[in-house]
């Protein structure tokens, strides 16, 4: 899931995710938000979380004419599911992260 990043919209995704997540209807998920750690629906997220990863770089967004934009500020890729381990293989490439204890 990759949320609109509009304040408002923003943490409706997140809840309606984890409420997906804490009922079984989604057994895994991967996230892309900014690292805004300090926010409200950023530790909602993280409460049901398994795995993180922050990217070494800030993610490219490619748009409708080809061209791409980069954010102002980086990035943290969240992953929900009993596969942590292997999330970290797949995405440490990107960058640096750890397993979130439940």
């Amino acid at each position: 899931m990759n949320p609109p990043y509009s304040g408002d919209l923003i943490p409706q995704f997140c809840e309606k995710l984890t409420n997906h997540i804490k009922s079984g209807d989604v057994k895994q998920a991967i996230v892309l938000v900014n690292n805004a750690t300090e926010t409200a629906w950023f530790n909602i997220l993280i409460e049901k979380a398994t795995a993180i990863v922050f990217p070494k770089s800030r993610v490219k967004f490619y748009m409708p004419d080809r061209s791409y934009g980069t954010p102002l500020q980086g990035q943290a890729v969240i992953y929900f599911g009993d596969n942590p381990k292997l999330f970290m293989e797949v995405f440490k490439s990107f960058g640096w992260g750890t397993l979130l204890c439940q």
